[in-house]
């Protein structure tokens, strides 16, 4: 039977066993009283027969719904939930440039991954992505309801690993674009409403080397993503980029000179203006940017019961607990009828 069956059905043969015994040892009380009775009486009142027989009857049944609660029958499955949830890619920028420290000692690197960290506390319950991009774009971790895995991957990254220049944010949005028709397509069973926002959030310093990309914000509006930027360095200000590899050294062009990095803003506005979102500096943190989030309209998904039987055992555990109440104030009763 799919529709019913004993989480454990080995204690139905203790059952088989136990039920004749109980009720051998039930008889054996009952004469054991009526003798005890008759040393005080000649006979047995029918009504006390009566009570008597009613406790011996709740005592049976407290007996097979005790045993029936240790088989753990189940039946009925869990019923199918709604839940809505924001669909967000987060694309960080791993080009050298995102090496450079803007007068302190803290890469922009280490502050974009510790402003996701921050983010990634806010969005607990929401589907989140990883994306890395440079000269070519990556999805690290495709949508996921766990943000510990992204945690992981953002730990695994280090300044070492950055080793390419040029940054194409066109090709990170397109290649974000493409990611989220792909899982729209895959989660089509279980959608609901698939006109919530999906969002791609840009963490950078906005330094493009790259082809035009107001093609590809077009095109992510038309999959209804939009495009929100977090800008890390000082605007106008130009630095150099360390080497990777912690050496002392800076970055420097095939002629000798220091290659040098600006935080783009004006850039990185127009770039979140024209897609539908806003742009923040890192040092605002994420404060702003999870309450523009939060009045965005989710994306519903249906989860469908995962096919296995509910517990029931609470049902013959409750009745037990009648019955053993009910035979308690019969023998209230009957002691107070005795007086």
């Amino acid at each position: 039977m799919n529709w019913f069956r004993f989480g454990n059905p080995d204690f139905l043969t203790y059952i088989l066993f136990g039920l004749p015994v109980f009720l051998l040892l039930l008889r054996f009380g009952w004469h054991r009283k009526q003798k005890a009775i008759l040393l005080y009486q000649s006979s047995m009142s029918a009504s006390d027969i009566k009570r008597r027989k009613v406790e011996v009857v709740l005592l049976i049944l407290i007996f097979l719904a005790i045993s029936l609660a240790l088989t753990f029958p189940q039946w009925g499955k869990k019923p199918e939930t709604v839940t809505e949830k924001l669909d967000v890619m987060l694309a960080l920028d791993t080009s050298t440039s995102m090496l450079a420290t803007d007068g302190d000692a803290v890469r922009r690197l280490t502050q974009a991954k510790n402003v996701i960290f921050e983010l990634l506390d806010q969005l607990q319950g929401d589907r989140v992505g990883l994306l890395y991009f440079a000269e070519a774009a990556v999805v690290v971790c495709p949508l996921t309801d766990d943000v510990s895995t992204i945690r992981e991957f953002l730990s695994a990254l280090k300044p070492e690993s950055l080793v390419h220049r040029g940054t194409r944010i066109g090709n990170a949005i397109e290649v974000a674009k493409e990611r989220f028709i792909r899982e729209s397509s895959d989660s089509v069973p279980t959608m609901t409403h698939a006109s919530g926002h999906k969002v791609l959030i840009l963490f950078t310093d906005g330094e493009d080397h790259g082809e035009d990309v107001s093609d590809a914000v077009e095109a992510a509006k038309m999959e209804g993503v939009s495009i929100y930027c977090v800008g890390f360095g000082d605007s106008g200000k130009s630095v150099p980029i360390p080497l990777p590899d912690e050496s002392m050294g800076y970055k420097r062009d095939t002629s000798g000179q220091l290659v040098l990095t600006t935080l783009d803003e004006e850039g990185l506005f127009e770039l979140a203006k024209s897609g539908d979102g806003n742009y923040y500096h890192a040092d605002i943190g994420v404060s702003q940017l999870m309450s523009d989030l939060s009045r965005l309209e989710k994306q519903r998904y249906k989860i469908p019961p995962d096919g296995e039987l509910r517990d029931r055992f609470q049902w013959f555990i409750f009745i037990a607990i009648v019955f053993l109440v009910g035979e308690l104030l019969m023998q209230q009763w009957r002691m107070h009828a005795d007086n």
